[in-house]
C-alpha cells in the first residue's frame, strides 16, 4: 500500500498549502470532496481521515454519497495483503507437534487400519487424522486418546481427530499417492515397532477359533487363527504388507482371498505362530480390558464355553489345539497308525484314537505312505 502513499504525496502537499491560505480555519466542503475523490479510491481510508482531520466514517458517508469507491487494482492489493497476514498468523500459531517413537507408531498403525488423513474444509491449508468408532469399541479408543492426548487429539461423539498440522500433510501423499488409500514402500519402511502392528490388529483384526469335536475322548479341539481385514487394500498391496511384517516381526501373515472390498486379507493360521503373534503385541495391549477377546486366546475361548457346553454337553473337554502336538508322533502312535489303517480305520477314525486332528492324522498318512510304510 506504501505505494500509492507515495504517490500520492503532492497531492497531500497542494491539500496543506489549501489549508494555510484558508488561515488554518479548515478546508472548503469541495476541497475536501476533490481530495476525497482523488485519493479515497487508493488509501486507507483511515489514512484519509486522518489527514482531513475527520473521522473514517465520515469520509465513507461522504464518498457513498458521491458513488466513490476502491479501485480494482487497490482492492486486490488489500485482500492479498490480508491473505499474507493470515498465513503469517496461521504459521506463528501452528501449535508444536513431536510425537514420541510410540506415539507415531500408534498413529501410523492406525492409518493402516481405521483412521484416514483429511484436508477438510476448502480454505484449510493443512490435513489432519480422523477415525470413526462405533460405542463398544470405546474404551480402546479412549486409551488410544491416552497416548495421544499431548498432540492435541480429541475425542468428540465416536470420532477421534487431531488438529490440522503440517505433519499430517507431509504424510498424505505417502499414503494416498493417487487419491486413495495406498500402501507403498515409503510408508511401510516407517512401520518398524511392535505397537504400530498392535494398532493395526486391534483396529482392523480378529482373532478366530475354529472346533473339532472328538467323540471317542468327548474333547473339542479349539484352533486359532489371526485374521488382518486390510480389504482395502489391493492383493498385491496386501503381499507387500505380509511381506513386510514377515521379514520386520518374524510372524508368518498370508494373503488369503475374501468375497469383499479388494478381495484379499492376511491371515495367519498354525497355532504356535498365533501364540508368537500375541506374544509379541502382548506387551502394548495388556491395559486395555475391553480388548482380551482379540488378544487372549483363552479369554476368547471362555466367551464360547457356554454355547460350546450347549451344544457338546456339559461335560464335554475343551482343549487348545497345539502346533507341537500336531507335529510330534511317537513311535508307539506311528505303529498304532499302521495298524488301525491295516484292519480297515478310517483317516477320521484314526484321528479320533489318537485324539489328533483330521488334518494332521491325513497328513501323517500320506508320509507314511510316501515312506514306504503304508500301503
Amino acid at each position: 500500500m506504501q505505494k500509492f502513499y507515495y504517490n500520492n504525496l503532492n497531492l497531500w502537499y497542494n491539500c496543506l498549502r489549501t489549508y494555510v491560505r484558508q488561515g488554518g480555519k479548515g478546508l472548503e466542503q469541495d476541497t475536501i470532496f476533490q481530495l476525497i475523490k482523488t485519493h479515497y479510491p487508493t488509501m486507507r481510508t483511515t489514512d484519509v481521515a486522518k489527514q482531513l482531520n475527520l473521522s473514517p466514517y465520515q469520509v465513507r458517508s461522504i464518498a457513498k454519497k458521491h458513488n466513490i469507491k476502491k479501485c480494482e487494482k487497490y482492492i486486490q492489493q488489500l485482500k492479498q495483503e490480508l491473505i499474507q497476514h493470515r498465513k503469517k498468523w496461521h504459521i506463528a500459531n501452528i501449535p508444536d507437534f513431536n510425537p514420541t517413537l510410540i506415539q507415531e507408531q500408534i498413529i501410523y498403525g492406525s492409518l493402516l487400519g481405521d483412521a484416514y488423513i483429511s484436508k477438510g474444509a476448502q480454505r484449510s491449508v493443512n490435513y489432519f487424522y480422523r477415525e470413526h468408532f462405533s460405542e463398544h469399541q470405546l474404551e480402546y479408543r479412549m486409551w488410544k486418546h491416552s497416548m495421544l492426548k499431548d498432540l492435541h487429539f480429541t475425542i468428540t461423539g465416536n470420532d477421534l481427530r487431531s488438529i490440522s498440522h503440517p505433519y499430517f500433510t507431509s504424510l498424505y501423499p505417502l499414503l494416498y499417492p493417487n487419491s486413495r488409500k495406498s500402501l507403498t514402500t515409503e510408508f511401510l519402511s516407517k512401520c518398524n515397532h511392535p505397537i504400530c502392528l498392535a494398532t493395526l490388529y486391534l483396529d482392523d483384526g480378529s482373532l478366530t477359533i475354529s472346533y473339532q469335536y472328538h467323540p471317542s475322548t468327548n474333547t473339542i479341539y479349539c484352533h486359532p487363527s489371526i485374521i488382518l481385514y486390510t480389504l482395502n487394500f489391493t492383493e498385491k498391496e496386501n503381499q507387500l504388507l505380509a511381506t513386510y511384517f514377515n521379514h520386520t516381526f518374524g510372524t508368518h501373515f498370508v494373503v488369503s482371498k475374501h468375497p469383499d472390498g479388494h478381495k484379499s486379507l492376511l491371515k495367519i493360521n498354525k497355532e504356535s505362530e498365533v501364540r508368537h503373534f500375541l506374544n509379541l503385541i502382548k506387551p502394548y495391549v495388556k491395559n486395555i480390558p475391553s480388548m482380551k477377546y482379540k488378544t487372549s486366546v483363552t479369554e476368547n475361548i471362555k466367551l464360547k464355553n457356554e454355547r460350546i457346553k450347549q451344544k457338546f454337553g456339559k461335560d464335554v473337554k475343551i482343549k487348545i489345539s497345539s502346533s507341537d502336538r500336531k507335529k510330534l508322533y511317537s513311535l508307539n502312535e506311528i505303529s498304532k497308525i499302521v495298524h488301525l489303517k491295516k484292519t480297515g480305520y478310517t483317516n477320521q477314525e484314526i484321528a479320533e484314537k489318537l485324539e489328533r486332528t483330521y488334518g494332521s492324522a491325513v497328513y501323517k498318512i500320506r508320509e507314511l505312505r510316501k515312506n514306504g510304510l503304508l500301503e
